[in-house]
């Protein structure tokens, strides 16, 4: 179920909940109004669903959720990063000194997807990890992405898009087993000197706010909080 207009969005089924909807609200420079959301929602039990859940919101469309008997499921940290060239710089001439600290990346295509949602359901688990149909959505937010992986076999990627010299790191995910053995630092910084590549003034990225390795690495690498959270809503529908 998709709309159009000037708020654009759609519904799939949750990661391996298919009871449960995933309504992407896109465009979020116009905040949908109580009746946008209603609609959607009076909808979706007619294509099955017994529960709902959004998308990470702003503040703005998650009022409006709320008003509509939504409750917050999850808080999300957002931090930004300007003039990430200078940070690259910095970074890769630390690495530069040490040749142990290099860790190889790769393109992953389309043939490893579902190695690509193994290592996300490890890192995250069955209730926040994403299957292989939304991993792919995750590729298509942007209108161009980069998918790259480190290990072998494959145990850590980063999912990386921009849209103009706006960039955003979509997604970061290490199997438990390899963490802090540096993978994720080495997929940041790939998916940065893509972006530095494309000119890429300033990156966006959001965690968790119990992410405490994820928010560590971020911002040991320059990024900034943000004021503002990012909140993921739910509703029973029966």
């Amino acid at each position: 179920m998709t709309g159009t207009g000037s708020l654009g969005y759609r519904v799939q089924p949750w990661s391996f909940q298919p009871h449960i909807a995933h309504l992407v609200v896109n465009h979020q420079q116009r905040v949908p109004t109580l009746e946008d959301v209603r609609q959607w929602t009076e909808r979706l039990p007619d294509l099955g669903y017994v529960a709902v859940r959004t998308n990470a919101l702003g503040r703005g469309a998650g009022r409006q959720m709320e008003c509509a008997g939504y409750t917050v499921l999850q808080e999300l940290v957002l931090l930004e990063l300007n003039s990430p060239r200078r940070v690259l710089s910095t970074a890769l001439s630390s690495v530069a000194t040490n040749s142990s600290e290099r860790i190889a990346t790769w393109h992953v295509d389309i043939s490893h997807i579902s190695e690509v949602s193994d290592v996300d359901i490890a890192a995250f688990g069955n209730e926040w990890g994403l299957c292989e149909s939304a991993i792919t959505d995750v590729c298509a937010a942007t209108p161009r992405h980069r998918l790259r992986g480190a290990g072998e076999p494959l145990a850590a990627f980063a999912i990386s898009g921009r849209d103009g010299r706006q960039g955003f790191l979509q997604r970061l995910s290490v199997s438990p087993a390899q963490q802090r053995h540096g993978l994720g630092r080495a997929l940041v910084l790939d998916s940065l000197e893509w972006m530095t590549r494309w000119r890429v003034q300033r990156v966006l990225v959001n965690t968790a706010v119990d992410n405490h390795a994820a928010l560590e690495l971020y911002q040991r690498l320059g990024f900034r909080r943000i004021g503002e959270r990012l909140r993921v809503y739910e509703r029973m529908l029966l």
